[in-house]
């Protein structure tokens, strides 16, 4: 698999240099985090191949890396769109599509989770991506419905609070719930945990409340992270479009 990034009419402009100015990192930072996110993009998909059995741990370590590789595009997507992530006005594969509409990606296969049920109706019948984008500039066949196990918070952006959530794996067909059911969209991952991904860029594997939320410790209390409580506009919570 490969995430590749192009920028053909911007050929004075490096990859790093889309993380310049909001980010506040370092060129050696930048140079890591581009380097593991290659990395990534070749490990993160070995379970999806022949001879390669998921355990439990590969999966939520996979989908938490996968991710964090997702959460690192959207960085790069804000910084060169004035400080905003992708809107999602119906789905997050919307969003996510706009990161192949400014071509940073070409390659679909990192908005996948192995096993996870939203990806049983991908196009042709597969259980992954397809990596058919179609063609520019509007790429309307990258993450079809299908193809994308992850959901999405609209309306954030980079400077928004740290701690409100972006990013998370799928939930059943219940915004905000995730399913008992691994087999079903919106399983849980075995231990009935979620994965999250904060604007801040922390990654979080959580165990699930006995409603099937995401919950965590504010203020002394425990608290829904996709609720009013926590500070997350609830309507603006997306899941992907199913097949």
């Amino acid at each position: 698999m490969k995430l590749s990034a192009h920028f053909p009419d911007r050929p004075h402009r490096s990859r790093l240099g889309i993380f310049l100015g909001n980010a506040g990192f370092t060129r050696s930072e930048l140079n890591t985090v581009i380097t593991l996110v290659m990395m990534l993009a070749v490990w993160v998909m070995l379970p999806f191949g022949k001879g390669h059995p998921i355990t439990p741990a590969m999966r939520v370590n996979s989908a938490s890396r996968t991710g964090k590789a997702i959460y690192t595009w959207m960085q790069a997507y804000a910084n060169d769109n004035n400080g905003k992530f992708p809107e999602a006005p119906d789905f997050s594969n919307t969003a996510f599509r706009q990161l192949f509409v400014a071509k940073y990606l070409d390659d679909e296969q990192g908005f996948a989770i192995p096993m996870d049920a939203w990806l049983n109706q991908a196009p042709g019948g597969n259980k992954k991506p397809d990596n058919d984008i179609g063609n520019g500039p509007d790429f309307a066949q990258a993450l079809a419905p299908g193809e994308c196990s992850w959901a999405y918070v609209t309306g954030l952006t980079p400077r928004s609070d740290p701690t409100l959530p972006l990013l998370g794996n799928a939930f059943s067909e219940t915004i905000g719930v995730y399913a008992k059911n691994q087999n079903k969209k919106g399983g849980v991952f075995k231990g009935e945990k979620a994965i999250w991904i904060s604007v801040g860029g922390t990654a979080r594997v959580v165990d699930l409340g006995k409603d099937l939320t995401v919950t965590e410790e504010k203020d002394g209390k425990t608290v829904n992270v996709y609720s009013k409580e926590w500070g997350t506009a609830p309507g603006n919570v997306r899941n992907p479009a199913g097949g």
